[in-house]
């Protein structure tokens, strides 16, 4: 079985569903593929990426952060 970093590193644009600290609507973007989480333990370095995106409910930007 995958652990969550192996599934979202293997899959295509997943989608993240958060929720707006302004209003609690749920807004959805979708993610890049990325390498996933790095083991440190192996020399790896992965870097933290990130992407904006705005409630379309209230206009609140929101910031998601992944590997």
């Amino acid at each position: 079985m995958l652990d969550y970093g192996e599934r979202m590193s293997q899959s295509r644009n997943p989608d993240v569903s958060i929720g707006c600290p302004q209003c609690d609507a749920t807004v959805s973007a979708s993610v890049p593929p990325g390498p996933g989480i790095a083991d440190t333990d192996l020399g790896e370095t992965n870097r933290l990426q990130g992407k904006e995106t705005r409630c379309r409910n209230c206009g609140h930007e929101l910031e998601l952060y992944y590997y």
